[in-house]
């Protein structure tokens, strides 16, 4: 059975009306449900608006396919049309964003050209100018547009494309789970600019819009609505917060110079062609040529790209590069302390804001080793404690030994090839770090700083390097201003240490008083039992007393005198070991690795103090074990240099990285009991035989001591 062309024709006519009435629904119950959501973030208001032309589109396109002959019709498809330009690129700019007023600003001669491009359009639309006349060809109405009028139309495609480039660097600058959340309005509105662009395009090429195209228009848009609709209810854009990339500004700026370069080149060529008749028809491939030519000699002009990228930077970032400002923001943030601990976090929190990246972290120089110990770590993404083994730096190992800035590989290319100065490049990237740079003031490197992802997707500039490079040389001389604060409290310490010395001293005195009273009573009452017991526990006491003061009473670095002698280090350490019976303690297991006591080189100096250091560093290390209950290891090895290295390993509690830095300063102690001297002491000892003493230490993992002596 043969079914005739007018029942096809109103098989067609009734499925795009029910198609079309399906829109006008969808439209409707959208339209209505984001004006309860308006409030929620601007873009809310931009996404209403940018539904009124889908609205007047479909109302057109059902009178259209209806009332072939009526103009009302076809002129609202043309309305709904021209309103793309001025609803869909706001909403660009503003979707998802979380400054999006800033754009909105700076484009504000583009929407005053769009706003009097659609006065014009509209009055010539309404008023029968545009539309030629409405008929009927290749059985269906199509709507043929004055040939004038039809050049307006390249508008909307150049603008549909800029939304497009608008909306695809937004996507380039979310996270995942922002992509995610934006997908599907991003597609929905792909759909709607792909087709206004293609409905346009048709319109320049061959002046008319058939009712084809129209039902094509209405399958894309239900798609897009489905879109739309799932989008809202799963994930809510006005939700999403994403930072204008400078990226997106460049991008759409380069669309709109191509995008102008277009309106002009096209309406030089329409007028060489009126000027055919008059025998210009040679000129045409020559200036269709030369414009060319002279557009992408403007486009590849790197004064043209700097010219752009210093007026978006003018204009939509001047608080990143406005060093005043920040210099204003930074002393703020870093008055008021002089603990350079309590500095960190809103120094920390100043860099995060001022460059928008995510992660912003601080090691510090241990004053007893050659690591960095993890000082700060700032996270917006995560408020847990981060923890971090102590880095080492070499920076022999860089691609240049003057440099301050280094990017994190992603791979260990780097660390095969020995081009990465820092020795743990699994705990940056661990922390997510991706540029590291060294706070380095008088040729030494005082802190490293970490700087992770940014988090608008951004690559790192040379204003950023300028940027860090101010950052580290500002926090170089607050750290070193730190030391010298620290080195005159360390003096002011000693001097209360030398007025204890005094009181040690009369006390002293005081015990031997009391031993020389016991001598002259001696003389006379020797033959007493009672007094000789008493006397000799007077002596043992006093003795006592004597002893423990003395032991409390440590020198000052370097001004005590010292033996010099040639001394083997494994004698003392047997000596030490005999002195503490550190084999025969309960609970303590003990392993000792030495080289041949008569293979290892001598050291010079004085064996009763070199002593009395090892028992002060194996005491603590005995004393830092749970219970009584655990392991240390003693080791002996012969470095390059000639140097030997005694290392001191226990398992014991550990000590906290924030005790680490004072823990040679006299009265400075993790026991419950203690002085606070022994180390002091040690270290003084150490370093008046030329040697060093470095310590490293985590909670609840155990400490290692390592001293460092010259040989002969």
């Amino acid at each position: 059975m043969r079914i005739s062309s007018s029942q096809r024709k109103m098989d067609s006519v009734f499925n795009l009306n029910t198609l079309l009435m399906v829109n006008l629904v969808v439209l409707t119950c959208l339209f209505f449900y984001l004006l309860t959501k308006i409030k929620r973030h601007p873009s809310v208001a931009y996404l209403v608006a940018s539904l009124t032309p889908l609205i007047a589109f479909h109302v057109g396109s059902y009178m259209f396919s209806n009332w072939p002959g009526s103009q009302d019709g076809a002129r609202l498809v043309l309305f709904g049309v021209t309103l793309t330009p001025l609803t869909i690129v706001p909403l660009s700019h503003t979707l998802g964003r979380t400054r999006p007023e800033h754009p909105q600003k700076t484009w504000i001669a583009y929407y005053a050209l769009q706003i009097v491009l659609l006065f014009f359009v509209t009055r010539g639309i309404f008023a029968g100018r545009m539309i030629e006349w409405v008929t009927g060809i290749l059985d269906q109405p199509i709507i043929i547009i004055e040939q004038s009028w039809r050049y307006y139309f390249l508008n909307v495609v150049a603008t549909s494309m800029l939304a497009l480039m608008c909306f695809d660097r937004t996507r380039q600058a979310a996270s995942k789970a922002q992509q995610e959340a934006l997908k599907f309005v991003f597609i929905a509105f792909l759909g709607f600019a792909v087709y206004f662009a293609y409905l346009s395009a048709n319109i320049l090429m061959s002046s008319y819009v058939s009712q084809s195209v129209v039902q094509s228009g209405a399958a894309i848009t239900l798609v897009g609505l489905i879109f739309l609709s799932y989008g809202f209810a799963k994930y809510p854009f006005w939700q999403v917060t994403i930072r204008v990339s400078r990226h997106v500004v460049f991008g759409c700026l380069s669309a709109t110079a191509a995008f102008v370069y277009i309106i002009i080149s096209g309406s030089i060529l329409d007028v060489l062609r009126w000027l055919q008749p008059l025998g210009f028809t040679a000129l045409l491939p020559s200036a269709a040529f030369a414009l060319v030519a002279l557009f992408l000699a403007f486009y590849l002009s790197p004064h043209f790209h700097s010219t752009i990228r210093g007026f978006v930077t003018r204009h939509f970032f001047r608080n990143k590069y406005d060093y005043r400002d920040l210099w204003m923001k930074f002393s703020e943030k870093s008055s008021g302390s002089l603990n350079i601990r309590d500095l960190l976090p809103p120094v920390a929190e100043f860099v995060a804001d001022a460059m928008f990246v995510r992660q912003v972290v601080f090691w510090l120089r241990s004053t007893t080793s050659e690591t960095y110990n993890l000082a700060y770590c700032h996270d917006r993404a995560s408020g847990s404690r981060v923890e971090s083994s102590p880095l080492k730096l070499d920076r022999s190992l860089g691609p240049d030994k003057d440099a301050i800035f280094f990017r994190v590989p992603t791979d260990n290319a780097s660390i095969t090839a020995g081009r990465f100065p820092i020795d743990k490049l699994q705990t940056l990237k661990d922390l997510a770090i991706q540029r590291l740079v060294l706070v380095e003031k008088s040729n030494e490197v005082l802190a490293l700083m970490g700087i992770g992802a940014p988090s608008a997707g951004e690559k790192s500039s040379a204003e950023d390097d300028q940027f860090l490079l101010s950052v580290s040389n500002q926090l170089g001389h607050l750290i070193l201003t730190h030391k010298l604060s620290e080195e005159l409290l360390l003096s002011r310490e000693w001097d209360s240490f030398n007025r204890f010395a005094s009181f040690i001293l009369h006390d002293l005195k005081n015990l031997a008083t009391m031993q020389g009273m016991t001598l002259e009573n001696s003389k006379h009452l020797s033959h007493n039992p009672n007094f000789v017991t008493d006397a000799f526990t007077t002596f043992s006491q006093t003795t006592d007393k004597m002893i423990n003061l003395i032991a409390s009473l440590s020198v000052q670095r370097g001004q005590f005198s010292h033996k010099q002698q040639p001394v083997n280090i494994l004698e003392v350490l047997t000596n030490t070991f005999d002195d503490l019976k550190i084999k025969q303690r309960d609970g303590v297991r003990v392993s000792t690795a030495f080289p041949p006591k008569d293979k290892l080189p001598i050291i010079c100096g004085d064996p009763d103090l070199l002593q009395k250091a090892f028992t002060n560093l194996l005491l603590n290390a005995i004393q830092s074990l749970p219970k009584g209950e655990g392991a240390v290891e003693i080791t002996v090895a012969q470095e390059a240099g000639g140097k030997i290295t005694t290392s001191i390993r226990d398992t014991g509690c550990g000590i906290p990285a924030d005790r680490l830095e004072s823990l040679f300063r006299p009265f400075q102690t993790t026991k419950e009991k203690g002085m606070g001297i022994g180390l002091c002491h040690t270290r003084s000892i150490i370093e008046v035989h030329g040697g060093q003493i470095r310590i490293e230490s985590q909670v609840n993992a155990g400490t290692k001591v390592e001293v460092e002596l010259p040989t002969l």
